[in-house]
């Protein structure tokens, strides 16, 4: 496929979408959206972007927000395949028991996530067979940002930030009564059986909550055999994706004080999960991790000095998890003790500006044992000022801007050997590595007419390189391949630019939008030629790869249209077609990135009328034909599902009963983004049931 023609696909993708939404003109719009426009996401608030939480259809930046219903319907085990079908987010896909979302191709170190807006405080950055040690089903909203906003949460947010807010900590003052859910589901492609129990209340001033889940499943159904790469037996069984089992068991509990100047709580979380590493290992490989997590928060609402009020989180973590061989031998283990605070100021009103600044710092202690140390013992320290600020020239324009000051210091623990990576240097115990970097970004909002928006922001970005990137020198089985960092690498530098149209009422509302990302010093891991690492330092004879920095470009378009086919007395009938695409090469050299996903489109059908909700969507994957010398192509697939849910109201309590279907079709599917892509396909048809209580 051409640049020429890419290019064509992207630009005709956002002229369709801003003609289909400028057709809408011919409907008037209300002066206020209509409640069947909640689907829009437009109107939803975003929390996590700024002192004052403002909707999707007033940021300079593309947001997405999944709450409510949606979210519901969307939830996985995994938070990558809860967010898949978002426009512009796709996954890592490692199996069904660990998957971390990508955003417009962006993974890895490049995507913050996020627990109520502290880090994850996992390893699930370090590799993809690293799942992120949070529970999307107990998740309240996901709030997906990219652009200004971003530079509240790290340099490292130069892909987008992905915000899991619970409700673990209590923000919202109690009424004196019980509420909560209690969610049975079981059956699908997995045979999932599983509970989830999320429950809070209180009275004058002081609110509890507390969540627990309890979720296993077998090894998933597939379509045909597992693997297709050159290596797979003759009579491999087919039917089932072997080693890719699951067993998950989480509690949280969590509590809040009020008073009439603001709130405080704290809570503790115990996450532990077991699951399968399908790369057709014999024996088969899986992973046992557990974290446990306090977490504290606070806001004072009242003005002090030059300030607003003041918002405070910590959250420190102890992270393990252990690489098992067999179920029972444990080949390497991974520790992460770590920390992360912020505080927030928002700031008296200067004229018409108004903004936040802030100040953050982390520690992260890593170390892995075990037969594969694929990076050294090191301590990462870092700490940023960050201010986010809006000036409103009028009612039709506002400017939207920000800046952050990083620093990051990387100490080597216990180590003293050679990176091959970089002839003649030897990492010390106690050898320190510094950094320093600034972001800064600037957007516009303007309103050209009545429930028409159009954003666009221009970002800068420099992100240090982790440890993971610097000091990697060893195999490692996860991701089938013999690790080597380099130890001279320096600050990747991007410079974005996003430009995107919404309308938020009328027959047609939603947004189209194209971006643009140009990288120096762009940071990945390209496969070495054989023998370029010494047998003894490969006795698995894994396939080499070096972390190395190239110039990079990436590009490409999202579309999220939604057609209010029919609104009235209750009901609705609405029609979502969403796309998106991204192009990615270095351009050192002009040759693709590793690992891009293809474009993607999705048509979905919703009726709902307060009791019954049925939906029935078709999500197509094309073939992706570019890729790396050591990649091969991915074939298209498109995935048919469905859902229906039917609710029942009985006093104070409600019930939903729901009914699921995923890949009706049995498609045979598998993700370009995947390590694992000749391993492990998507998971064959599957149709799952539950109940929800909620009171």
């Amino acid at each position: 496929m051409s640049f020429s023609y890419f290019r064509f696909r992207v630009l005709s993708t956002f002229a369709l979408g801003a003609a289909c939404l400028a057709r809408a003109q011919i409907t008037p719009a209300p002066a206020t959206p209509p409640a069947a426009d909640k689907i829009d996401h437009l109107d939803a608030f975003v929390v996590s972007a700024g002192h004052d939480s403002k909707t999707s259809f007033d940021l300079a930046q593309g947001t997405a927000v999944l709450a409510g219903d949606e979210l519901r319907r969307l939830a996985q085990a995994t938070l990558g395949e809860t967010l898949t079908a978002t426009p512009g987010v796709s996954s890592t896909y490692y199996g069904p028991g660990a998957s971390r979302p990508i955003i417009r191709g962006l993974g890895g170190d490049r995507i913050r996530v996020l627990d109520s807006g502290v880090g994850a405080l996992d390893a699930s950055n370090v590799s993809p067979d690293h799942n992120t040690a949070l529970e999307p089903l107990f998740a309240s909203r996901i709030e997906v940002l990219r652009g200004p906003s971003t530079l509240l949460y790290g340099s490292s947010a130069v892909g987008g930030v992905i915000n899991v807010i619970d409700n673990t900590i209590p923000d919202t003052a109690p009424d004196g009564h019980a509420h909560g859910t209690v969610e049975l589901r079981g059956a699908g492609a997995a045979n999932e059986r599983a509970a989830v129990v999320s429950i809070g209340g209180g009275d004058q001033g002081f609110a509890v909550h507390v969540n627990a889940l309890k979720q296993r499943t077998a090894d998933v159904k597939i379509p045909g055999v597992a693997r297709i790469d050159a290596a797979a037996p003759a009579n491999q069984p087919g039917g089932t994706l072997p080693g890719s089992a699951t067993e998950t068991f989480s509690v949280a509990g969590g509590m809040s004080v009020f008073w009439s100047a603001g709130h405080a709580g704290a809570a503790f979380n115990h996450y532990e999960t077991n699951y399968g590493v399908p790369t057709g290992d014999v024996p088969p490989t899986s992973i046992k991790m557990n974290q446990n997590r306090a977490d504290f928060a606070a806001e004072l609402t009242s003005p002090f000095a030059f300030f607003l009020g003041a918002k405070a989180r910590l959250g420190v973590g102890d992270y393990t998890h252990a690489e098992l061989s067999g179920g029972t031998t444990v080949n390497t283990t991974f520790h992460n003790q770590a920390w992360e605070g912020r505080l927030e100021l928002p700031h008296a009103a200067i004229g018409n500006l108004t903004g936040t600044v802030g100040v953050q710092a982390a520690r992260s202690d890593f170390s892995a044992v075990g037969d594969e140390v694929v990076t050294p013992q090191s301590i990462t320290q870092t700490g940023a000022l960050f201010a986010l600020e809006e000036f409103k020239f009028n009612d039709v324009t506002t400017l939207q801007f920000g800046g952050r000051a990083e620093g990051e210091r990387i100490t080597l623990g216990d180590v003293d050997r050679a990176l091959p990576a970089v002839p003649g240097y030897r990492a010390r115990t106690g050898q320190k590595k510094n950094f320093g970097g600034a972001s800064a970004s600037l957007g516009v909002v303007f309103y050209p007419a009545k429930n028409w928006s159009i954003g666009a922001s221009r970002a800068y970005t420099e992100r240090a390189p982790t440890a993971h990137e610097l000091l990697s020198n060893s195999p490692h089985g996860g991701t089938g391949a013999d690790e080597i960092g380099t130890s001279g690498l320096g600050n990747e530098k991007s410079t974005g630019l996003d430009l995107s149209v919404r309308k938020r009422a009328g027959f047609v509302t939603g947004s189209v939008g194209i971006f643009a990302n140009q990288f120096s010093h762009y940071i990945f891991e390209q496969e070495l030629p054989a023998g370029a690492v010494p047998a003894a330092n490969n006795p698995a004879a894994l396939t080499p790869f070096q972390f190395i920095a190239r110039d990079a470009k990436f590009h490409g378009a999202e579309a999220d249209l939604l057609f209010h086919l029919f609104d009235a007395q209750g009901r609705h009938v609405h029609l979502e077609l969403t796309a998106d695409s991204v192009h990615a090469e270095q351009t050192t050299d002009h040759t693709p990135l590793p690992r891009i996903p293809p474009l993607r489109y999705a048509a979905r059908i919703n009726y709902e009328d307060g009791t019954w909700n049925l939906l029935l969507e078709a999500r197509h994957a094309m073939t992706q034909g570019r890729f790396t010398a050591n990649e091969t192509a991915t074939a298209g697939y498109t995935l048919v599902n469905a859902s229906a849910s039917y609710q029942l109201a009985a006093g104070r309590m409600s019930y939903e009963f729901f009914l699921r279907g995923n890949n009706l079709g049995n498609a045979a599917a598998r993700e370009h983004t995947s390590f694992l892509k000749e391993f492990a396909p998507l998971p064959g048809r599957g149709v799952g049931a539950g109940v929800r209580m909620n009171f």
